[in-house]
């Protein structure tokens, strides 16, 4: 771990050091020669000293976000505050600061949030699930939620070619459609290396649909005698094709016990299928450029092994096979929740809405078909798996 954060710390200052004139590096690396000398035996404090102001910032805003989420009227990811106001905060800066100077002192221990607290939550947000919870769901919600994570994937990835859009942008606006919203964005970031401003623009789009889908499907299940029927059929609908579990969550509350239980157990089989895409992205280069999959695939600088899917897996199976006690279960949730905030606050901080605005219409018009697939797809094929698995 702590090879890791130094190599973090020198990725920083070797980009601080580009640019820069002879005099200005020699005075640079003279002053990080002797600030390394400072701690010879010991450089947890030097990668301290290095992170700190940083994951303070991105830290802050993470916990701010979590109570804003908590005491909003509407129940909204904290992943999405945490990235509107690291967007906020630091466009108001660019105003006053164009070259963001002021980020000098943040830079490494933002890095250090964007990767290292950002894997660090997908890992321990395995602590949520057990393989029992998805047996429970039966071959009707099984067989929806592969239809409508792979056929969502298909379709997200053949209209984003279409419309010009990057292969980053098109996988993150996909995958949020396809899995969990704003928690497989992030997810998905660190495997493609998506850009600040299209994680934010991904961010935005899924959400928006998202909030959307919590208001419309209390109303469907009210509005369509079918529906109305057979609350099972309605929880695996909302489960297979609302965008955040925080919504699934609040729709299937409004629409009765019945329905939550089925809709959060759908949308839990629905998140897990999210590990086998994430090696996927990885090991076949989807959603990232050609110069980078051709150097992934060199051995000589690729990304390595994405542990933490492996360590989202290990914890997912721990709890299946042990149990992990309730009151340690609400403390990984929230180290994973406040590890997740900070981490999208730091992207948030690092996004230019100026090249968010350059993206133009494009993503909405993605994601908004997207979800028009999700609610007429999933609906006719939900309630033909309904009547063939009846429970």
């Amino acid at each position: 771990m702590m090879r890791w954060d130094r190599e973090d710390t020198e990725l920083v200052q070797r980009e601080r050091l580009q640019g820069a004139s002879a005099a200005e590096r020699e005075v640079t690396e003279e002053d990080r020669e002797g600030r390394h000398a400072v701690h010879p035996c010991h450089p947890f404090f030097s990668v301290l000293r290095d992170h700190a102001a940083g994951l303070i910032v991105a830290g802050t805003i993470g916990i701010a976000s979590e109570h804003l989420a908590a005491s909003a009227a509407v129940a909204l990811s904290p992943l999405l505050y945490a990235t509107a106001i690291g967007i906020a905060v630091g466009n108001v800066i660019r105003i006053f600061d164009p070259q963001m100077n002021i980020y000098s002192p943040l830079a490494s221990g933002l890095a250090f949030a964007k990767r290292r607290l950002l894997r660090a939550g997908i890992i321990l947000y395995g602590a949520k699930l057990t393989f029992a919870k998805i047996l429970d769901i039966g071959w009707a919600g099984l067989f929806i939620d592969l239809y409508v994570v792979s056929t969502t994937l298909f379709f997200g990835f053949a209209l984003g070619r279409m419309l010009g859009l990057t292969e980053s942008l098109t996988a993150l606006i996909s995958t949020g459609s396809a899995f969990c919203g704003c928690s497989a964005v992030a997810a998905t970031q660190p495997i493609i290396n998506g850009e600040s401003h299209e994680v934010a623009a991904a961010v935005g789009v899924v959400v928006l649909c998202g909030t959307a889908a919590m208001f419309l499907y209390p109303f469907l299940f009210t509005a369509v005698p079918s529906l109305t029927a057979d609350p099972r059929l309605m929880g695996i609908y909302t489960g297979s094709t609302v965008h955040e579990l925080a919504g699934v969550v609040a729709a299937g509350n409004s629409m009765g016990g019945g329905v939550a239980s089925t809709a959060v157990v759908t949308k839990l089989l629905r998140i897990f299928m999210l590990e086998p895409w994430i090696f996927a992205l990885y090991y076949f280069g989807i959603g990232q450029d050609k110069d980078a999959v051709l150097v992934a695939g060199s051995g000589k600088a690729g990304k390595g092994v994405p542990w933490f899917a492996f360590g989202f897996l290990a914890v997912a199976a721990f709890n299946s096979l042990w149990g992990i006690p309730g009151w340690l279960q609400k403390v990984l949730m929230s180290l994973s929740a406040g590890f997740l905030s900070s981490a999208m606050a730091a992207l948030g901080l690092e996004t230019d809405l100026v090249k968010v605005r350059s993206l133009g219409s494009k993503p909405l018009v993605l994601g908004l078909a997207l979800w028009v697939y999700l609610l007429g797809a999933g609906f006719v094929v939900s309630a033909c798996l309904v009547r063939i698995f009846p429970a």
